[in-house]
Parts: C-alpha cells; structure tokens; sequence
C-alpha cells in the first residue's frame, strides 16, 4: 500500500495575482433567455446591486447593463450570449457623468453548461487596467 503526499509551493506573485482576479472578477449566471439566475459579490458591485439584494426579477443582463455602460463595440454584442462572429472582445464602458474619468469591463462568455435540459451560460466580468503612459521630460541647466 502506497501513500502519496502533494506538496505545492507556488511562487508568491503567481498565487497573489491568481488571488487578485478571483476577488476582482464578478461571475454570473444567466439563462438562454439572458435572466440573470446567480451573481457572485463582485458581479452584484459591478451591476449595481447590494450584495443581499435579490436579483432583479424577468430583468435581463443586456438590459440592466445598457442602463449603467455603454458598448465599447456593439458589433461585438449581436447574438449574445453566443460567441459573436466578430472576433473582438465585449466590453463595456461606463463614464461617471460629474468627471471625465471612466472604467471598462471586459464581459467574457468562459462556458455553456446544460441543467436541466436548459442552457446556462457563465459569464465573467473583470475591470480592464487602463494604459496609462507617464511622459518625462530631462531639465537641463
């Protein structure tokens, strides 16, 4: 008889950014006719919602999203939730109307599961890191 012991020891910065998506990353789950069924803590923030409020009933995603962002593509989006037969990435943009900052979320369809003989699609949606460049300038005197 054989006993096996695993040990991990993963590097720090690979455990701390893998840490870092799942606690920044909403995850939801919605139906074919795009009704949110599940919306994880972070989903909720992104969409508006408290944390212990209940989902918004017969409300779908694409509506409750149109009412906080605007579509980075809106080819992107026909036929959602399916994948689009454009090949960009959905995103989301929304725009604080009292200043000129904004934020986007990437919204991306990870898997297709079947319960029930109905299709359930989760969906991630994860803030994009803005690209900033910093601009130096030499001072000579």
């Amino acid at each position: 008889m054989f006993k096996f012991t695993a040990v991990s020891t993963p590097e720090k910065s690979r455990n701390a950014s893998l840490l870092s998506k799942i606690n920044h990353s909403g995850y939801l789950l919605i139906t074919q006719q795009d009704e949110i069924v599940y919306a994880n803590r972070q989903a909720r923030h992104y969409l508006g919602l408290l944390s212990d409020e209940k989902l918004p009933f017969r409300q779908t995603f694409l509506s409750l999203v149109t009412s906080i962002y605007q579509y980075a593509s809106p080819n992107a989006w026909v036929g959602w939730p399916k994948a689009s037969s454009v090949s960009s990435v959905r995103t989301l943009i929304y725009s604080s109307p009292h200043s000129s900052s904004f934020y986007q979320l990437r919204i991306e369809v990870l898997q297709r599961l079947v319960i029930d003989n109905h299709p359930i699609w989760i969906v991630s949606m994860d803030a994009i890191e803005s690209q900033e460049t910093a601009v130096s300038q030499s001072i000579i005197s």
